[in-house]
């Protein structure tokens, strides 16, 4: 069974029941060391997105239009795939890569730097852009450099 993770996806919920015992009594929740309630599990995907949502909150409580709250986080979601890319090209030096297999993956992932470098250099092209074109006061473009770096 494939799942498309871009759509929401089912949670199975368990409720902690309370037991009956022989005498018809409730058992109760705190002495088998559990509370009523729903345990969710979320998928990695959830886990990434929640994380992210926690990541950028200073940019979404911040006083600046949509566009730009959009392009700053596409900044650091660039700035942090070029350090993970970056550190696994260093990794893969350390590693004293001989086979040829092993200097085209080296190749192939300083490709892959390279173009995440270029795309953050559109995303910072695309901020300036829409800062200038949403007539930002000072201090929102002060707030907007800031969360940028």
């Amino acid at each position: 069974m494939q799942i498309n993770t871009l759509q929401p996806q089912l949670v199975s919920l368990k409720l902690n029941q309370p037991k009956q015992t022989a005498a018809g009594a409730t058992t109760s929740a705190i002495n088998n060391n559990t509370m009523p309630g729903a345990y969710v599990s979320l998928s990695e995907l959830g886990k990434t997105k929640a994380k992210q949502a926690e990541q950028n909150k200073d940019i979404d409580d911040s006083n600046l239009p949509d566009i730009i709250k959009q392009i700053l986080k596409t900044i650091r979601d660039l700035k942090q795939e070029i350090a993970d890319k970056q550190a696994e090209i260093d990794k893969a030096t350390q590693d004293g890569l001989q086979s040829e297999q092993q200097r085209e993956k080296l190749k192939l992932l300083q490709t892959e730097l390279g173009m995440l470098n270029s795309a953050l250099g559109s995303a910072q092209q695309s901020l300036n852009k829409a800062m200038q074109q949403q007539d930002l006061s000072d201090e929102q473009i002060q707030t907007a450099l800031a969360l940028m770096l």
